[in-house]
């Protein structure tokens, strides 16, 4: 997982309802699991592949490609990106879409301290 690691137990029961390949059962239905999907393909694809294979997709997060301060490479010039600040545009926008998603599916959730970090992360009941 890219992002939201404060959400992990509902990713992950999201996850199990989302298809390997293809979109999920009944997308009307399941719109804002659809739109997740899509979402979570697109979020692999920024920190793994810099955005090279779904550039055009960008826009399941409301964003553009310049909105993200990606490696980029022109004129014999390579810019490292800033992934910290990637990660800080997306995480909000991921953030919603899981949440949007959980309460679709009537995913139950409650609020619990991280015994390690001592941050509250939502967890599945």
């Amino acid at each position: 997982m890219w992002t939201n690691e404060n959400l992990k137990t509902v990713v992950d029961a999201l996850e199990e309802m989302i298809p390997l390949e293809g979109t999920v059962v009944n997308p009307v239905k399941n719109k804002k699991l659809d739109q997740l999907r899509k979402a979570f393909n697109v979020v692999h694809d920024i920190f793994n592949n810099g955005l090279m294979n779904k550039g055009k997709s960008l826009k399941c997060l409301g964003l553009k490609k310049w909105d993200l301060p990606l490696p980029s490479y022109s004129y014999g010039h390579y810019t490292d990106g800033n992934w910290d600040r990637i990660k800080e545009i997306v995480e909000p926008i991921m953030e919603k879409k899981i949440l949007d998603a959980a309460v679709e599916q009537g995913i139950k959730m409650k609020l619990v301290p991280n015994t390690t970090t001592g941050k509250l992360e939502l967890e599945v009941i």
